[in-house]
């Protein structure tokens, strides 16, 4: 039998619960009170504060229900309060997705209830507090079938979730029929039988349009009896991609008609260099 969970019938009635279920804790908060039967008694339980997103919150738990929002006797109320509010800038927006979380001890499970098509919340200065004024039904949580109650204590919690303004960005820019540059480098000094990496000079490919300096490096793997080539951009930002179709073409001096050519993809990643093919 799970918990009587009804739409909240005052200035938001489309916020309805939802009900699922997990064997972890909250992440961000959580309070074991005992006895219950003493917490009924109260008007009003403030939770201690805890920290989320930059935030200081706290719970804010009615275990007569709320009057002033329209609560009912019958109902345990249970908000998300901001701490110290004032704090804020004037039209400033806290933009939170929250959970609260009731522990079932007949399953060793936590219920996880939050809201229905509204997962995201605007806490300001003058919007302190989101939550449900029909939080659980007295009924359902005296119930030990539910087993929101055990050995007179229960467990409530909660994670926030804060939305940050400051997001990252990547923009993502698709050059239609680049234009095609040719040019000649030359390694002096190339030995086949170094085990060190070799490099051409540096060579422009127009950076006034958003292209940058290369190079070729070159290394024999005496294993493998391979030469691998990488293309390299000399002043890559890190992290940024991108992607180059190349045409690598060794010259054969002794017969200009027998030149090897192969065409390669450079996916320019987490390094500012990539291996792209054996010769």
């Amino acid at each position: 039998m799970q918990a009587s969970v009804v739409a909240l019938r005052d200035p938001e009635p489309e916020r309805v619960v939802e009900l699922s279920r997990r064997p972890h804790p909250p992440v961000h908060y959580e309070v074991e009170i005992n006895p219950v039967l003493e917490l009924l008694k109260f008007k009003t339980y403030e939770s201690g504060v805890f920290e989320a997103g930059g935030y200081k919150w706290s719970l804010c738990l009615h275990p007569q229900a709320d009057p002033d929002r329209r609560g009912k006797p019958e109902y345990i109320s249970l908000y998300l309060s901001m701490e110290k509010p004032n704090k804020l800038r004037d039209g400033e927006r806290i933009v939170v997705d929250y959970k609260f979380f009731a522990y079932d001890y007949n399953s060793s499970t936590y219920v996880i209830f939050k809201e229905k098509g509204k997962e995201l919340r605007a806490f300001t200065k003058t919007k302190t507090q989101w939550g449900f004024s029909k939080f659980l039904s007295l009924k359902a949580f005296n119930n030990p079938n539910n087993g929101y109650c055990k050995d007179k204590k229960c467990k409530f919690g909660a994670e926030v979730m804060v939305s940050n303004i400051t997001r990252t960005t990547e923009t993502v820019t698709i050059v239609k029929d680049p234009r095609r540059i040719i040019t000649t480098c030359k390694i002096g000094q190339f030995s086949p039988s170094s085990k060190e990496i070799q490099s051409s000079n540096s060579f422009d490919l127009g950076k006034k349009n958003g292209e940058r300096f290369w190079r070729w490096k070159l290394k024999v793997k005496q294993k493998d009896e391979y030469l691998s080539v990488y293309l390299q951009s000399q002043d890559h930002l890190h992290r940024i991609k991108m992607y180059v179709e190349a045409k690598l073409r060794v010259v054969n001096k002794k017969d200009r008609k027998n030149d090897k050519e192969k065409t390669v993809c450079l996916i320019q990643n987490k390094r500012a260099d990539a291996y792209i093919c054996k010769y």
